[in-house]
């Protein structure tokens, strides 16, 4: 807001004539340092006027200068506040709020459930596949980077997101986190899971970077695009996710989780069909009860995770991977204690809303397989 400007005022610099005084005299000269009777100058009035009338166009100047800030800080908070209910982030994602006690109760079950159930090798979940050992560590700010990719619509993805989630937060601490189903198009129609789109991951530890690729809202063209890839996660995908890690029919498909290097996942580990339909909250205590065979699934590949964790960070954080056994530690599938795990497919990049699935390297679609039990 500009400052107000004060009136001139002012006489123009002459002194006019008091009230039945005698005509003015002529120009009187200025007095003398010393002289007590001498007049003052005349101008000397006029100048300390300006002087005054200057101050206080300043002092409004200055008083509107503020009163904008104040209004332009306030508009901020207004702003921000307004943003933490209602996020532009998820313009585009058909996701939904989560209380913080729901994400507590899975986040909060325990290592050692994930172990316990993780040592009991359900024939129902896979630990990821080990890469080469020469293969470059991926890291993002000096740590370890966990790299998912999937999609809103996957049903695949959406029973890996509550593994994903139990074992991470054992290492650090999500923000964000949105509840979202899988397509109900689709195998295991709108099962309830998270949604990491717009989520954030903080640890001392690891580096956990998602890419939600697609929506779980049909258009003319499929699924709407949420995120689309780095070069860098696109070759990663491409390269990795493919044979001998998968299947030639199912390469470049959701979900693919690279372990900072040293392992990948090309697939769920797990598939959840009994989410189907549930109710997010239903889901999240069917799954966390440990006394189901889909709770039993999702905790043992939970721990799996864990174990591979803890090798990527040479056991870091010790209260948390003093309570993983030296047979978790780095476990993969070529490790004896997980031979005759099963395998699952895994949905498309690139699908359409009929629920038929493709495999996708981002570009070459191939038709994709159904689930195979090795």
């Amino acid at each position: 807001m500009a400052g107000t400007k004060g009136s001139s005022g002012g006489s123009g610099g002459k002194v006019p004539p008091r009230p039945g005084s005698r005509p003015p005299a002529p120009k009187r000269p200025a007095g003398r340092k010393g002289n007590v009777g001498a007049a003052r100058p005349i101008g000397r009035a006029s100048a300390r006027q300006v002087v005054q009338q200057r101050r206080q166009r300043n002092i409004y100047a200055a008083s509107g200068v503020v009163g904008v800030v104040v209004v332009m800080i306030v508009l901020l908070i207004v702003l921000s506040l307004g943003g933490t209910t209602s996020p532009k982030v998820h313009v585009g994602s058909d996701s939904y709020a989560l209380s913080a006690s729901l994400i507590n109760e899975v986040t909060g079950v325990p290592v050692s459930a994930l172990v316990a159930s993780a040592k009991t090798e359900p024939s129902g979940t896979a630990p990821p596949q080990e890469l080469p050992a020469k293969n470059a560590l991926l890291t993002q700010g000096g740590k370890p980077e966990i790299l998912y990719m999937g999609g809103e619509y996957c049903p695949y993805c959406a029973a890996e997101r509550w593994a994903l989630v139990m074992a991470l937060s054992k290492f650090g601490t999500f923000s964000g986190l949105r509840g979202t189903t899988s397509s109900a198009t689709d195998v295991y129609a709108s099962s309830p899971t998270f949604s990491f789109y717009g989520s954030s991951y903080t640890s001392k530890y690891l580096s956990f970077v998602p890419v939600e690729l697609y929506t779980n809202i049909a258009n003319s063209n499929g699924w709407g695009t949420l995120q689309k890839p780095t070069a860098e996660q696109s070759a990663l995908l491409n390269k990795w996710d493919a044979p001998p890690y998968t299947s030639a029919s199912e390469a470049g498909g959701i979900p693919f989780v690279y372990l900072a290097g040293r392992y990948v996942l090309t697939g769920p580990q797990f598939v959840a069909p009994a989410l189907s339909g549930k109710q997010f909250e239903d889901a999240a205590a069917y799954l966390t009860s440990g006394k189901n065979s889909g709770s039993k699934d999702a905790e043992a590949a939970a721990g799996y995770l864990v174990g591979d964790f803890c090798a990527i960070t040479h056991k870091q954080p010790a209260g948390v991977c003093s309570q993983v056994p030296a047979s978790l530690i780095g476990i993969n599938m070529s490790s004896p204690s997980s031979r005759g795990s099963t395998s699952t497919t895994k949905a498309a990049t690139s699908p359409t809303t009929t629920g038929a699935k493709t495999a996708t390297t981002l570009g070459t679609t191939t038709a994709a397989k159904t689930a195979t039990t090795s």
